[in-house]
């Protein structure tokens, strides 16, 4: 990336609990939120992953908490539902971007040469537009390289949206997006694989999976 960040850094999330409502200025204070507290660390080839996650249930959101000498009260906080693991699978690439982007601009982080290091708290350092997109961009692609489930579960996704949006070469465009160091034949038997797994449909040969837009039901 360029920039120095600590080993180890911790990053916590509030998220709207708005379970696929529209949230607007007029509704926004109605919905409790959500807390991901993550603990990240920067890998041996420089890449950012999660090493521990933790979530809180829904509560009414009244700013984030630095110190407190308050007695945790679980009463006041909702069930752990499954949407809320959902959200964390389905934007754990954006938990950590996000992460590692903030820790950027509110952190000076300097390391010594015989192995000491220092940094700044609440700071505000600035860093060009194109630069955080750059870092996101890295980030994302060194996020989804382990080909587990969730790898191709998100490569279909990805797939999914070029082909509706209109895109005649989504392996071209995945790779120069997200996999710049593979072939195509290599995104291409990604592909072929998400269609083994039943997570986009089966094409012929030279061809794209034909995806169709999900159809809205009629309210009665």
């Amino acid at each position: 990336m360029g920039r120095t960040i600590p080993e180890l850094f911790t990053a916590d999330f509030y998220i709207i609990d708005n379970d696929g409502i529209k949230v607007t200025k007029e509704n926004a204070k109605r919905f409790k939120t959500i807390h991901y507290h993550l603990l990240l660390r920067v890998t041996d080839v420089g890449t950012v992953d999660i090493v521990n996650m933790s979530i809180e249930g829904a509560k009414p959101y009244k700013g984030h908490i630095v110190a407190t000498t308050k007695h945790y009260e679980p009463k006041e906080v909702g069930s752990v539902l499954p949407r809320h693991f959902a959200i964390f699978q389905d934007y754990r690439a954006r938990f950590i971007s996000v992460a590692t982007q903030s820790i950027l601009q509110t952190s000076q982080y300097k390391k010594t040469k015989d192995g000491g290091h220092s940094w700044t708290i609440g700071d505000k350092v600035d860093i060009p537009i194109a630069e955080l997109e750059a870092i996101n961009d890295l980030l994302k692609a060194s996020t989804y390289k382990k080909l587990d489930g969730t790898f191709y579960q998100e490569f279909s996704k990805l797939y999914k949206e070029l082909i509706l949006s209109g895109d005649k070469t989504p392996i071209k465009t995945l790779r120069d997006l997200y996999y710049p160091e593979k072939t195509a034949k290599h995104i291409q038997s990604y592909a072929t694989t998400c269609r083994k797994m039943g997570l986009i449909p089966p094409a012929e040969q030279g061809r794209n999976s034909t995806i169709r837009k999900p159809r809205k039901k009629k309210g009665r």
